[in-house]
């Protein structure tokens, strides 16, 4: 009998979103088959017919985006402000690949008689994460199709129904047959498209550690490409000049945006000893106002974790708080069965990051406040962590900002913005441990494509440019 994976939303066990086949060995070979077999045709068809089929899906998608945010807000517990915005993203994702992304892929043309072309990889695999189910496989799939790919997508397990919706879109918007395939499940099938032979390419957005696993099982296929954006650690730095009611906004936004489940999210504030007082009474008056709630309902600024796994992950952490030197800030929490929790903030003595607290990408709404001597100090703490994907500085000074540049080891580095959100004309991904330099955004045309270089003549034989000791035909 085959598994069935049966989704339920988190915020209410009886809203039952849909059950789906969970894909074995032998439908992920027919998925790739497909795909495989579609490839020729997709790619020959040329550029402005595939630009014609990504622009209609654009339509539908701005058309429909209403519909998306009310199934993503269900499956994964998204508060419904948070889900417009994640279904308002997937039809500029088109405008931006077909404009500015596909420039990275232009022709080069550097002398007469030699030039680059690119071209498609092949056949795609795409897993997705549960966070933002849309919009972020959406950042893969709309470059890839651009420039003539075929894809399998895996959604993730947790969000079965949101990429079944996608693919539905995709195929109104009159896709060919076999261009986007889907299958279902966890890690087995993941692993197996992952690895099949047939697969050119994977472009992954999950944790590190399945990153790593990818990276170390598919070592015997150097030639197979990974785009892997694997989460952050992510920081704050709060100097004493800042604007301290536009310091605490962003970083209570940043904290709870999503639940927590961002891998942009803030979990480390470094603040200054002269604004440390005031900024950590204001942040926890603000926190513990953040209104957590049933996801459709009005006013709800936080839904419940996506799972009960994912709430006793954060619980786990939040014990390890006082090991790691922590004094737990006392915050309301929801009258409010699990997944549900609100948002938690721990003081720190000092900025050492040397305790699995500090360290770990928690997933939740969670937060240290450390205190610093100065900018220098900061900057240390903010580096000494395993991941770098994003750091924000709050200062009035842009000099004290501009030192941070290239000094903060993250692949987002903001001022006077929190850490979430990011523009889609612009690159992203992370650094160490957060990504594998294959940044997403507007960049994702590249690591969809392959250069071919060429040495060109129009014909016409020259003897004299045959080098000596060389007999003319």
């Amino acid at each position: 009998m085959t598994e069935t994976l049966h989704s339920v939303s988190p915020a209410d066990p009886a809203d039952e979103l849909g059950r789906f086949p969970v894909a074995d060995t032998a439908a992920v070979d027919a998925a790739v088959a497909r795909a495989r077999a579609a490839f020729p045709a997709w790619r020959d068809a040329g550029f402005e017919a595939r630009a014609a089929v990504l622009r209609r899906f654009r339509d539908r998608a701005a058309e429909r985006s209403d519909e998306l945010a009310q199934l993503v807000a269900r499956e994964v517990g998204k508060a419904l402000w948070d889900a417009r915005g994640e279904a308002r993203l997937l039809a500029p994702k088109v405008d931006v690949t077909l404009g500015d992304g596909m420039g990275f892929v232009a022709p080069i043309a550097p002398a007469a008689g030699t030039r680059a072309t690119w071209h498609p990889r092949g056949v795609l695999a795409v897993l997705g994460p549960f966070n933002f189910p849309a919009h972020l496989p959406n950042g893969h799939i709309v470059p890839a199709l651009a420039l003539g790919n075929t894809l399998v997508f895996k959604p993730s397990d947790l969000t079965p129904a949101v990429g079944a919706w996608m693919a539905a879109l995709w195929r109104e918007a009159g896709l060919p047959e076999g261009v986007l395939e889907i299958v279902h499940g966890g890690a087995d099938p993941g692993r197996a498209l992952a690895l099949h032979p047939d697969v050119d390419g994977v472009l992954f957005t999950g944790s590190w550690a399945v990153g790593r696993a990818l990276r170390e099982a598919t070592a015997d296929q150097p030639e197979k490409i990974l785009a892997l954006e694997m989460g952050g650690k992510n920081a704050m730095v709060v100097l004493a000049d800042a604007d301290l009611d536009l310091a605490v906004a962003e970083a209570a936004l940043s904290i709870c945006a999503t639940t927590g489940q961002r891998c942009s999210c803030t979990s480390r504030i470094f603040a200054e000893h002269a604004i440390l007082e005031p900024f950590a009474e204001k942040l926890t008056r603000v926190l513990a106002g953040v209104v957590v709630g049933p996801p459709l309902e009005d006013g709800v600024f936080m839904g419940p974790l996506v799972s009960r796994a994912a709430f006793d992950k954060v619980m786990r952490y939040r014990e390890l708080a006082a090991a790691a030197g922590g004094e737990r800030v006392s915050l309301p929490q929801p009258d409010r069965p699990p997944p549900y929790l609100g948002p938690g903030l721990v003081r720190f003595p000092d900025a050492r990051q040397d305790h699995a607290y500090h360290r770990d990408e928690i997933f939740g709404p969670e937060a240290g406040l450390y205190p610093v001597g100065d900018l220098d100090e900061a900057i240390a703490a903010v580096n000494d962590s395993d991941l770098g994907l994003v750091a924000s500085v709050m200062t009035r000074d842009r000099a004290r900002y501009e030192h941070c540049i290239g000094r903060i080891e993250t692949g987002l580095l903001n001022w006077n913005r929190g850490t979430v959100g990011a523009s889609g004309r612009l690159p992203f991904g992370g650094r160490k441990r957060s990504g594998n330099d294959r940044p997403a955004g507007v960049l994702a045309t590249l690591y969809c494509a392959v250069p071919q270089s060429h040495l060109e003549h129009a014909g016409g034989f020259d003897p004299d440019a045959l080098p000596p000791g060389m007999p003319r035909p």
